[in-house]
């Protein structure tokens, strides 16, 4: 109210300035911001200062009374009395000041005496009542001062900004009404921090005293509920109340559905009435009459709309208080039938494990409930709105009889919303109830059992905990995929059924490939392909397997085939490529693993590898190239094991002019069978050709054929047959040439030609006319 006040002067000053008003010297001064007379000294002193204090307000109305009635102006005493108003409630602040002063202190908390042991069960409930009880009043002492200390720090920083605004306000004559609403403001502040400061001290007594009663309290319940006397007859009994509560409990379910049945229907009737106003309205133009009409049934039918499911939201709300009541009754009926099996020995650690998740069950219900309560508060407001601009387009001097309609109607649907937010405090008040003994009787269990019991059940739960708190994480969605959520734990899930799927699948491959060979006459490349090919055909169909396991549905693999197939066009069309020849390799087999051939590039070597993407070729260097399929398939390459592993070797070589043909032919068949890789039948005989006359030598070649899978180290194979060769023509004499070169000189110096005519002759002479080789004789002409 005080704020309103302050705007409304803040509103209406400018229009008081031209007012004829008292001198600023008939406002008092404030010598400090803050008046500890107002709290502090002995009840006498405050008492008196409070009288002077009081005194001093009264003179301020009678001095804004007199300003009042000299002024002239209506606006000016609008503004005259919002100060009168201000003030007045100044002095009322004052007599509350000086009740709280006299206050007597807080009655402490008594604890009920439980008696002598052993105890019965409803002593227990009293002392567990009076608990619950201590702890809120001791909440609500915390939060009070809590809020005290707040308010005065706050108070204080106001006081010392105002105080000198204040002085400057008060030496202006023009601004006395701003100085008059200063100095109320001012004395309010005051006021309210000297109410505070009194407030304080007792509260933290109080505070004080109820931590000792919440502790002793607390010690007393643990001690009643160790020597607690409950036999069978008491679960008996409590039995018999909870198959009493649950018919009633079904009865009631059973009246609540059916009110919620006939509820809808009134709500498809109600629906089907609006859409028809709404069909209605659209169809009529804007002039016509009938609108009006049809506009004020629609929003009738809209408050039936709303006070139906505010209606059915209370039916709710209902429901879930009956199973509260039946929960409250369980939990009871189950922690004394552990209690009992516990004195006779056994562990209540998992009913002490199946209650905690079940109080944090509860506790995540009132954090709903209570955002529930916030925005019910809320339509609440937007619905009184609401219903007042209806009100008004009704109008007073409308149709008297849709206004009675109006209002009953919204008066029902107040009603619905109130009974609604009712609904909503009154399982509030369940839960917080039915959690704190929840909390209460499993710590009393726990105190109960021994050092290692309670560590265990504490590792329990504290492992229970996590592991929620992973789940939050690892059932998190990340993305969806049609109607499949990808989380953390199906990556995790597909990560390791592919790892263990990829290894089974390589054991039972290389388990394949060597039955395969032994058994079977079937070339190592054929396996290899074969086994390849089911190897991948396999891990497709697992990864299908897989992908259905974990929830995904298959058919939407055409979605993200579609997708593959504009990346393919794209950046991908290399590896799709090298993907379609790699199995066009393993199906139709033109190269194998264990083949030698030789690429366009000029690489030379045995396959060792084909894979779906590339194929491995070592090469006689023992280097190993990764070739894309792509290449192999595409290009052209020569094999020397295609349909059979017979290859035939062409070996060069030159003899001197002066040998005989035919002895060279011998000689170089004897030598090529010599080597061990040369190999004959009658389909592969060994040959010896004459190539021709070369410039130095009479030209042979050998061509023999050789086994590849016999071959164990290819280097050096051409090399044996030159070794064999070399060694048969100097055993026989054979001379192989080397390049010959003829000088002609056609003119030459005199001295020149008698030095070379000298040198010959000396070489004559020595016998060297010989030149060794033929192929190798320089002549001077």
């Amino acid at each position: 109210m005080r704020s309103f006040y302050l705007f409304l002067l803040s509103l209406l000053f400018p229009l008081f300035c031209s007012l004829s008003l008292a001198h600023a010297e008939d406002l008092p001064d404030i010598p400090v911001a803050i008046e500890t007379q107002l709290y502090q000294g002995t009840v006498e002193e405050v008492t008196a200062f409070i009288g002077k204090r009081q005194a001093q307000v009264e003179g301020l109305i009678t001095l804004i009374t007199t300003d009042m009635q000299k002024g002239k102006a209506e606006n000016g005493k609008i503004v005259f009395t919002t100060l009168l108003d201000l003030f007045q409630g100044l002095s009322f602040q004052l007599k509350n000041l000086q009740a709280e002063l006299v206050r007597s202190e807080l009655p402490p908390m008594q604890i009920p005496s439980p008696g002598s042991p052993p105890y019965k069960l409803d002593v227990f409930d009293e002392m567990m009542s009076f608990q619950q009880k201590a702890v809120l009043q001791l909440g609500m002492y915390e939060e009070n001062l809590g809020y005290g200390e707040a308010r005065i720090a706050s108070l204080k920083d106001e006081l010392t900004i105002l105080l000198p605004l204040y002085v400057q306000v008060k030496s202006e004559d023009s601004s006395r009404m701003q100085a008059y609403e200063q100095l109320a403001y001012i004395l309010n502040l005051q006021h309210e921090y000297a109410i505070l400061q009194l407030k304080r001290p007792r509260l933290n007594k109080a505070l004080t005293e109820v931590r000792v009663v919440v502790k002793e309290a607390s010690a007393q319940a643990e001690k009643v509920f160790g020597q607690l006397q409950i036999g069978k007859e008491d679960i008996a009994e409590l039995k018999k109340k909870v198959d009493l509560l649950n018919e009633s409990h079904a009865a009631s379910l059973a009246k609540l559905n059916a009110e919620n049945l006939d509820l809808n229907k009134q709500s498809v009737v109600a629906e089907s009435k609006l859409d028809k106003a709404i069909t209605a309205i659209t169809s009529k133009a804007k002039g016509d009459t009938a609108v009006a009409v049809l506009e004020d049934e629609k929003q009738r039918l809209e408050l039936v709309l709303e006070a139906i499911r505010l209606r059915q939201k209370s039916i709710i709300q209902k429901k879930m208080n009956l199973g509260l009541a039946l929960q409250g009754m369980m939990f009871r009926q189950e922690w004394l039938t552990a209690y009992v099996e516990m004195n006779d020995g056994e562990k209540p650690s998992a009913f002490i494990e199946q209650w905690r998740k079940k109080s944090a069950e509860l506790i995540a219900q009132k954090e709903t409930l209570v955002q529930d309560l916030s925005l019910a508060t809320q339509k609440r407001a937007d619905l009184t709105q609401r219903l007042v601009s209806i009100t008004s387009k009704v109008g007073p001097d409308g149709n008297q009889e849709l206004q009675t309609i109006f209002a009953k109607q919204a008066e029902k649907t107040m009603g619905n919303l109130d009974a609604f937010i009712i609904g909503i405090t009154n399982n509030v008040h369940d839960l917080n109830q039915l959690r704190d003994e929840t909390a209460l009787v499993l710590q009393l269990l726990l105190n109960r059992m021994d050092r290692g019991e309670r560590f265990l059940s504490w590792g329990l739960a504290y492992v229970t905990d996590k592991w929620e708190q992973s789940r939050a994480v690892l059932y998190y969605p990340l993305v969806t995929i049609g109607e499949t959520s990808i989380t953390l734990i199906t990556i995790f899930k597909v990560i390791v059924l592919l790892l263990v799927g990829v290894r089974i699948l390589n054991v039972i491959r290389r388990k394949t490939a060597c039955l395969l060979t032994e058994r079977t006459a079937m070339t190592p490349g054929a396996v290899h392909s074969m086994t390849t090919l089911v190897y991948y055909a396999a891990f497709v169909l697992g990864l299908l397997i897989i992908l259905s396991t974990i929830g995904f549905n298959v058919s939407q693999l055409g979605i993200i085939f579609g997708a593959l197939s504009v990346g393919v066009g794209f950046g991908l069309q290399t590896i799709a490529n090298n993907f379609v020849s790699g199995i066009i390799l393993l199906t139709e087999q033109p190269i194998q693993v264990g083949d030698y051939v030789e690429l366009e590039a000029g690489i030379t070597g045995e396959v060792k590898k084909i894979s779906i993407r590339a194929t491995i070729v070592r090469t006689f260097d023992g280097e190993d190239v990764i070739v894309p399929n792509s290449e192999l398939v595409s290009s052209r390459v020569n094999t020397w094991s295609y349909e059979d592993n017979w290859r035939r070797l062409k070996i060069p070589f030159g003899v001197s002019y002066d040998s005989d043909p035919a002895e060279v032919a011998r000689l170089a068949e004897e030598a090529a069978r010599e080597v061990k890789v040369t190999k004959e039948d009658a389909a592969h005989p060994l040959r010896v050709f004459f190539e021709g006359f070369g410039d130095n030598s009479l030209d042979f070649s050998i061509r023999p054929w050789c086994w590849m899978n016999q071959i164990n180290a290819q280097t050096g194979m051409i090399s044996d047959y030159y070794f064999s060769l070399f060694k048969k023509f100097k055993d026989a004499g054979i001379k192989i040439p080397f390049p010959q070169t003829d000088l002609h000189l056609k003119s030459i110096s005199p001295e020149v030609l008698a030095i070379l005519q000298q040198k010959a002759a000396v070489s004559g002479q020595s016998g060297s006319g010989e030149s060794g080789h033929d192929g190798g004789e320089h002549k001077v002409l």
